[in-house]
């Protein structure tokens, strides 16, 4: 005759087949995740737990930490709500969950949960590989404003942001996510004025519109003439000017507008083999002295046209140049600035003249 089980030891094996049974027979694919079969394995395995040990905090009127368990009735309606899985991993992974005073589930039962949420979640996330969610629509982030600002406009000292609130890190801990960017009435304003305080920095020249470090007419006249002297000012000196004392204000009358044409000359000079050998261009001898290539080109063609020769003042000293030698650069170089200084002079005696104006032949 068989021998009588004991009560306790026959529940006990069946809830140790029952576990079995349902750890083995896991969540299926990610592809299979809409399926019927892992519909009615959620419905019927894993819900009827979380009704018996999760509803008490988590369903109906009663939804600690925003997680509502109970309206989850259907597989599709887990996959929507994948961050209320994620947190009740995290609880059952360091058994905070479900509380010590509250009702246990067996060893089974909670590893049958476990295997399930893990298994749905990894599938989850293959479902969704490449798929990065909702794209918001977002407004630039302040610092990402004031730099697409400073590119659109050359001007990198404008700061339009700065009467703007910080941007928020939202959840992810980064200023540029989109549901961190939020537009508020009082923000379109701050935009708005923004807006106005850049167009104060446009200028109108006659071909277009430019953004300028200033303000005022008078602050933009003052640095394009600065930049212009600045220009000028790498090649040229201030040496035999005039003192001038007009109303306080000291200064002289050649102050960086002076050519050192001595210098151009004993370029050409001391470099002419050079260049017509080949070995260096106008350019090189230009960078290696300091001096501004266009002139220097301008000067060698002159030298060197032999196809203007009736210009006397240039004829004699083109002759001159061609036979000079190092030891005398230094007087062709006064000769020339002589002769410029007579012709501006000459010039200028012509043009104060009321029997001629040069100017309408």
């Amino acid at each position: 005759m068989a021998r009588r089980l004991d009560g306790g030891l026959c529940q006990r094996a069946a809830t140790l087949l029952l576990a079995a049974l349902f750890c083995t027979g896991g969540l299926t694919p990610a592809d299979e995740l809409d399926s019927a079969a892992a519909d009615v394995h959620f419905q019927k395995s894993i819900r009827p737990l979380l009704e018996r040990y999760c509803f008490e905090c988590h369903a109906d009127s009663v939804t600690e930490a925003e997680i509502d368990l109970g309206a989850i009735r259907t597989l599709p309606q887990a996959r929507r709500n994948v961050p209320a899985w994620l947190k009740v991993r995290e609880m059952f992974g360091t058994q905070q969950m479900p509380p010590k005073d509250s009702r246990q589930p067996t060893d089974a039962e909670l590893a049958l949960l476990q295997n399930w949420v893990r298994d749905f979640l990894a599938a989850e996330a293959k479902a969704q590989a490449g798929d990065p969610g909702p794209v918001v629509l977002r407004r630039l982030s302040n610092a990402e404003y004031t730099y697409t600002i400073r590119d659109l406009t050359g001007v990198s000292s404008l700061d339009p942001a700065h009467e703007f609130p910080v941007d928020g890190a939202a959840g992810e801990g980064f200023t540029n996510v989109g549901s961190g960017l939020v537009m508020s009435p009082s923000l379109v304003q701050k935009y708005l004025d923004a807006a106005k305080e850049i167009s104060l920095h446009a200028a109108f020249y006659p071909d277009g519109v430019r953004f300028t470090p200033f303000k005022s007419r008078r602050d933009n006249t003052d640095d394009l003439m600065a930049r212009i002297r600045e220009f000028y000012g790498r090649y040229t000196t201030d040496s035999n000017g005039t003192p001038v004392n007009l109303q306080g204000i000291k200064f002289e009358t050649n102050q960086g507008g002076v050519l050192p044409v001595a210098e151009y000359i004993a370029a050409t000079v001391t470099e002419r083999d050079a260049i017509r050998t080949g070995r260096k261009t106008v350019a090189d001898v230009a960078r290696e002295q300091g001096l501004s290539p266009s002139y220097l080109a301008t000067l060698w063609r002159v030298l060197n046209d032999t196809e203007d020769a009736d210009s006397f003042l240039l004829q004699q000293l083109r002759d001159r140049w061609q036979r000079a030698v190092d030891d005398d650069v230094a007087r062709l170089g006064s000769r020339c600035y002589g002769s410029s200084t007579s012709l501006v002079t000459w010039v200028a005696r012509v043009r104060r003249s009321r029997g001629w104006n040069p100017l309408c032949p």
